[in-house]
């Protein structure tokens, strides 16, 4: 008797498209940004097929600016090479008529900006090693990241830009993601003309890129030591009133005294803190890889640290769902066709998908 696969084979020659289409039902609105929206989605397939995904969409008013359209495919291309646990992944591309879109891995948890503001609301702080096991993690995968060749063998030389406190995902599992790549820099993925403008979160730059000097894998190191001290003292110490005093205490200001901030910060982080934010690169992590081995000893030489299901208890113990049914928009049905690189996919109606 034929196996399964000699019939498809039948059916399908090597190295042929396997035609088929997809359906998604958008739900709650997810994140909202400068170009467009994250929405959870449903996305359907045959006989009873659900799974639960994340659609970037991109605004409509932006879909029309070529240079736009381009870094949006640009992210999908560059984050669909990266897979890893630590990094939230993507799925596929679609277009309608009037959206360009990105399928992504859905989180079902919350950002570490929500994560420190439920805590606060409930009177508490993120406990020191929780913080530290939440950095080590977003490291392993930015390490990953800057170490991804493309097909030629070549370094990419990818360096994330904008790894921020809303861009770092933790599950109601315990699991830890780094997510938007949005303003990555990735040889081969985004247009060859495009400026190296200066974007992101100023709070979280590396004074390398707020001031718009040519910046490289180090710069993502600074972030993360940011990303860790905001992560510990429950404030940012580099947000100051405006962009100017930012700029200054990124740039010039001197460090903050962190085991004056939260006696928690014992002389080994408080060194790896400093380490992480000198300002001259050459005298910071010469790796993400490096940090976070610094901190995997840390946390793990001569005690027990935390690990994936200590966190998952502690999400689930102290931060509670919130209820799905209480953020949802709008829903709508969509006949996705399978993007073709050589044509213009129209959906037959998109009149129920939202205005972004």
């Amino acid at each position: 008797m034929a196996s399964f696969v000699d019939l498809i084979r039948g059916l399908v020659d090597d190295g042929e498209e396997l035609k088929a289409s997809a359906r998604f039902r958008l739900g709650k609105l997810i994140a909202k940004g400068g170009m467009g929206v994250v929405y959870e989605a449903e996305q359907i397939g045959a006989y009873g097929f659900a799974k639960k995904v994340a659609l970037k969409l991109i605004e409509p008013s932006t879909s029309g600016q070529a240079e736009v359209v381009k870094a949006f495919i640009g992210e999908a291309r560059l984050v669909a090479r990266l897979v890893h646990p630590n990094i939230a992944q993507v799925y596929n591309l679609g277009r309608t008529s009037n959206h360009i879109f990105i399928v992504m891995e859905l989180v079902h948890g919350m950002n570490c900006q929500e994560l420190l503001a439920r805590l606060a609301s409930q009177g508490a702080r993120l406990p020191r090693d929780f913080a530290v096991y939440i950095v080590h993690r977003v490291l392993r995968g930015l390490s990953y990241a800057h170490s991804l060749a493309g097909d030629d063998g070549k370094p990419l030389g990818l360096v994330h830009r904008d790894a921020h406190l809303r861009n770092i995902l933790v599950s109601y599992q315990g699991d830890v993601k780094l997510t938007d790549f949005g303003i990555a820099r990735a040889r081969g993925f985004l247009p060859k003309d495009s400026p190296d403008v200066i974007v992101g979160r100023p709070d979280f730059m590396s004074p390398e890129q707020i001031t718009g000097k040519a910046l490289d894998l180090r710069s993502d190191v600074f972030t993360a030591g940011v990303a860790l001290a905001t992560l510990l003292l429950n404030h940012n110490p580099f947000a100051g009133e405006n962009l100017d005093d930012t700029r200054r205490r990124i740039t010039t200001a001197p460090l903050p005294d962190f085991a004056v901030l939260d006696s928690r910060i014992d002389p080994e982080l408080c060194a790896i803190l400093r380490r992480s934010l000198e300002r001259d690169p050459d005298q910071r992590f010469p790796s993400a890889e490096a940090m976070m081995n610094d901190l995997e000893r840390y946390l793990f030489i001569n005690r027990v640290g935390p690990n994936t299901e200590s966190l998952r208890r502690f999400m689930q113990d102290f931060i509670s769902p919130v209820d799905d049914d209480t953020r949802i928009l709008s829903r709508a049905d969509l006949d996705m066709p399978p993007l073709q690189e050589t044509e213009d996919l129209v959906l037959p109606s998109t009149q129920s998908l939202p205005v972004i």
